[in-house]
């Protein structure tokens, strides 16, 4: 049986539906495209589609895959071309491929890379950003509280953290693209400089926090079935050890990838997909 897997995009106006209602949307424009997706047997069939981790309402991603199971063969580019023709805006397939494998990409998800947009109290520099980074990074161990329906526990989310990194969002008013910044401790990333960009349109005031107190963390850190840290628990060991205030504004993943045989690979690369 064919194997297709793709990488696609989730943007702005398609941040608030649900991840279930999502495989919903691709059910249905893979219907309207004719595409021959395999389905399960049973008395209520389903389509074989399984995609990586779900994403939070309100989230958006430049890096999200999912793999689609085909009853016959078809070209992963026709296969593309034909899914993004019944997408709806905000949603883009970007890349297809065979897969050879029979490992899914959910099972296999073990990284994600975000970009964390948030707001504080007051205006802080990049050093005094850095600083909270170097405590945070050189500590063995960060509890957290993590809350479930059920019950509230403290987790340990220092393992979990691979790297972080700040980047400040001053001067955004005086660039007119993000290809203009050369400074490596500001926002280059498209997809939230054109969000931060649009956030100086607003009056004074219209906004819960001043524009100018916003800055962006860039993140590493484990996801998937083993192991998984939402960024609401990181910003929350921000405010723990320091005298910080963050509220996290809007959640950006750039980045997922799988782990195969203790290696971390690229899901779109031939060696996650044979």
């Amino acid at each position: 049986m064919n194997s297709i897997r793709v990488k696609f995009i989730r943007g702005e106006e398609v941040k608030y539906i649900s991840h279930l209602d999502m495989m919903k949307l691709f059910e249905r424009a893979a219907r309207r495209s004719n595409l021959p997706i395999s389905y399960s047997q049973g008395f209520n069939p389903h389509p074989n589609m399984v995609f990586g981790l779900p994403l939070s309402v309100g989230v958006t991603s430049e890096s999200e895959y999912a793999d689609f199971e085909l009853s016959s063969s078809m070209e992963p580019h026709e296969f593309l071309k034909q899914f993004n023709s019944n997408l709806p805006e905000g949603l883009k397939i970007v890349d297809a491929m065979e897969k050879n494998t029979k490992t899914n990409i959910m099972a296999t998800i073990a990284v994600a890379d975000y970009i964390l947009l948030v707001s504080s109290d007051k205006k802080y520099d990049i050093d005094q950003i850095n600083a909270v980074i170097s405590n945070i990074m050189s500590r063995e161990q960060i509890f957290v509280s993590k809350e479930s329906k059920k019950s509230k526990k403290e987790v340990d989310i220092r393992p979990m953290i691979q790297s972080i990194k700040a980047i400040m969002t001053d001067d955004l008013d005086n660039s007119s693209d993000a290809s203009d910044i050369k400074n490596e401790n500001l926002i280059i990333n498209p997809f939230m400089y054109n969000y931060i960009k649009g956030l100086y349109k607003y009056e004074p005031g219209f906004l819960s926090y001043n524009v100018k107190n916003l800055f962006c963390i860039t993140a590493k850190l484990s996801a998937g079935s083993k192991s998984n840290l939402k960024p609401e628990l990181l910003i929350s060991a921000f405010n723990l050890l320091s005298d910080m205030e963050l509220n996290l504004v809007k959640v950006h993943r750039t980045g997922l990838y799988i782990e195969r045989e203790s290696r971390i690979l690229d899901p779109m690369s031939q060696d996650a997909l044979s």
